[in-house]
């Protein structure tokens, strides 16, 4: 094994991990918006989406697999196996063209991607303490998308003519310090006792507990929302509304910013005042009703009013993240892999659900539709954020 068991404490973890999760956020953002444009290259529409579902698959395959993975080798090894696997294939992705094996390495990308992920909350909800979970959650998530901000822009300049193996050798050379913070500042983090729980027994724990139930749907609308936003609102800007790289990336970037600024003080909001349940209630009438706006906007319409009513979105989906998370992370402990499993879960799934759900709807109307009806379904989670309980 690679981790020596000795415990940090809360005070020497939390930092590390911020820092470690900046760079990790800002080596995935910058490629995040041009993946779907890079596919388009070597594949069609429908194989490109087959490329995203079985990423998604394969993704939840592994996820399943990390409680026993964990068992056997610790956050700390898994956490540098998986970062150096992503680092080698984003370096592989600059250099070979054959579709076949860009098909393989972009699935291991986004296999890597998640369990790195996962394997951060393990570290932050070991790190954390129950009554101010949603200010470590705000100040982790913060963290997470001022590089999310950072990434779309930075490609926006990087992006010349195409040339998207200039994009994908920066993300690795964004991954080197996240790999070198982990070796040199958590090499000594003692891992809690993981329960040995099934695959199958672990939905079925999940499933039973209401709060988990209906907080993890609530995290799958919002994971179905990202996914269909960042497959095809770069496509369809590009695309449709014929805006240049450089546009895109300011338009992102806006678009950004309430991930900045919105999350400490509502995660701060929830755990001294209202809870979570009021808070995402309002985040999805918000993302719901933006988002169904976005259809209405038409060829011509100016890089302001775009830039202004995808803010508006993520003004909502800001604040159903933190709610989502701080309430999740705020009824589980770190030794319950299989419930954090379940919960990062619905981000692969929504992909798969996601793009098949596209697929078949590219085949009946127009694309700018994907958004009206997208709000439609964001609708759904006022009923699943009624039905939690609240933790004030």
């Amino acid at each position: 094994m690679l981790w020596r068991p000795a415990h940090k404490t809360v005070k020497n973890i939390l930092p590390s991990v911020y820092l470690a999760t900046f760079f990790l956020s800002l080596h995935y953002s910058i490629a995040l918006y041009i993946d779907s444009s890079f596919l388009s290259q070597f594949f069609g529409d429908v194989q490109r989406n087959t490329i995203y579902i079985v990423g998604s698959v394969a993704t939840i395959a592994f996820l399943a697999l990390t409680p026993n993975l964990l068992r056997r080798f610790g956050n700390y090894s898994i956490t540098i196996g998986f970062a150096v696997l992503e680092i080698l294939t984003l370096l592989s992705l600059t250099i070979f063209t054959s579709p076949i094996l860009v098909a393989l390495l972009f699935v291991a990308h986004l296999v890597a991607i998640n369990i790195l992920t996962y394997n951060l909350d393990i570290f932050i909800e070991h790190g954390s303490k129950d009554e101010t979970t949603g200010e470590t959650r705000g100040i982790f998530l913060t963290t997470m998308n001022v590089a999310v901000f950072l990434g779309p822009l930075a490609a926006g300049f990087i992006l010349s003519d195409s040339e998207y193996w200039k994009v994908y050798a920066a993300a690795a050379a964004l991954a080197l310090p996240f790999l070198f913070i982990i070796i040199q500042r958590l090499s000594d983090f003692r891992d809690p006792t993981y329960k040995d729980v099934s695959f199958l027994n672990m939905i079925s724990l999940a499933w039973k507990n209401k709060n988990i139930r209906f907080i993890s749907i609530a995290n799958f609308l919002l994971q179905f929302f990202y996914a269909w936003m960042i497959i095809y609102t770069p496509l369809y800007l590009f695309n449709v509304m014929h805006f240049g790289w450089s546009e895109i990336g300011i338009i992102f970037g806006i678009m950004l910013l309430p991930f900045i600024f919105l999350q400490i003080p509502l995660g701060e909001i929830a755990d001294r005042r209202f809870g979570e349940k009021e808070i995402l209630i309002l985040g999805f009438i918000i993302t719901a009703l933006s988002t169904g706006a976005l259809s209405f906007l038409g060829a011509g319409t100016s890089i302001y009013l775009w830039s202004a009513l995808l803010f508006t979105t993520r003004i909502g989906a800001a604040a159903i993240e933190i709610m989502t998370e701080a309430y999740f992370f705020k009824k589980i402990e770190a030794s319950d892999t299989v419930l954090i499993s379940f919960f990062r879960h619905t981000r692969p799934l929504s992909f798969i659900i996601g793009v098949a759900a596209a697929s078949v709807f590219f085949m009946i109307v127009d694309m700018k539709y994907l958004f009206l009806v997208l709000g439609i379904i964001l609708l759904s989670g006022i009923y699943f954020s009624i039905k939690i309980e609240d933790t004030k």
